[in-house]
């Protein structure tokens, strides 16, 4: 599971518990979809022949999300409880899950989603999927309001956000105590003071630090939702190299988080560092001219010697 996952794209895992149950995550994919989200589901797929292995481990792979639906019969499945032969659509995709937990944990997190439907109980989540500490999503009805944490998450849209940092407040220092003896100035000098050499120059361009530079990303409000933050590395992506470079960046659904691999991206890059920064610059400008954030990543770049050549 090391390829890099769709954008956007959800993949269902749950069990044929019954007819009801059936119906309901098949509602539930609907929503989904009305939603504008790219969820997967088995029913569609089983129009036609296919090996189901195969389509199973794709769907999982080449998801984001991978949504586990509670159910008596998907947990007894999960935890290896049924017979060889049963349900061996959740006994793989639950094996695949399961080795997903076990490998990275950190990402196993931030793919696998549990969710409770109406009618279900987070009781009948495998206990491998963490339980209280890790949480679950319930959806109430298939609305948005029924739904709208679990719509966030799939989304990129948060409720909470993270403020941008303001500027640093200027303290006065303590005043220093009186000095115990009297201040002796010693006589002026009669012979001229030699000149100090000039200094050199500064640099033409000096790397901004890192706090700086995704302070001023994190000012920039669309990129604090995951659409804008994956616009702005596939814009980078081809200016950089063309249709089939892709400048890869770890994700993060955090947004300080993601920000921070990317400022590290650009200081490892093969490339000039000066140049990346300035097709990054050159990109948020489409993306969002007016924004504040953009103005202070110009202010940023232009004050650390960067020419960004702008018409």
């Amino acid at each position: 599971m090391s390829d890099v996952p769709v954008p956007g794209r959800v993949f269902i895992s749950y069990a044929h518990d019954d007819a009801g149950h059936i119906d309901r995550v098949r509602d539930f994919y609907h929503f989904l979809r009305r939603c504008g989200i790219d969820a997967d589901l088995d029913l569609p797929a089983g129009e036609r022949r296919r090996d189901w292995a195969l389509w199973m481990l794709r769907g999982i792979r080449d998801s984001r999300h991978v949504i586990v639906v509670a159910s008596p019969e998907y947990k007894r499945r999960a935890e290896g409880d049924a017979a060889p032969g049963e349900g061996m659509g959740v006994q793989w995709e639950s094996m695949l899950l399961r080795n997903l937990v076990y490998e990275d944990h950190a990402a196993a997190l931030e793919k696998i989603v549990p969710v409770v439907l109406p009618e279900g109980s987070a009781k009948d989540l495998p206990l491998w999927l963490g339980g209280s500490p890790t949480g679950h999503y319930t959806v109430e009805g298939f609305a948005v309001d029924g739904a709208e944490k679990l719509l966030r998450l799939l989304t990129g849209q948060p409720y909470e956000t993270e403020p941008p940092l303001g500027p640093k407040p200027v303290l006065a220092p303590r005043e220093p105590a009186a000095a115990a003896t009297p201040l002796v100035l010693h006589p002026p000098l009669t012979a001229s003071a030699p000149v100090p050499p000039p200094e050199p120059p500064p640099p033409t361009f000096v790397m901004p630090e890192p706090k700086d530079l995704i302070d001023a990303l994190m000012a920039c409000r669309k990129l604090r939702q995951l659409y804008y933050r994956h616009e702005l590395l596939e814009m980078m992506s081809e200016s950089l190299g063309g249709p089939d470079y892709v400048f890869d960046v770890p994700e993060s659904a955090e947004a300080r988080t993601h920000l921070r691999a990317l400022d590290g991206r650009i200081r490892r890059t093969t490339l000039m560092a000066d140049a990346v920064l300035k097709v990054m610059y050159l990109s948020l400008k489409e993306i969002a001219p007016d924004d504040i954030g953009t103005k202070r990543v110009r202010e940023l770049l232009v004050a650390c010697g960067l020419v960004l050549g702008e018409a």
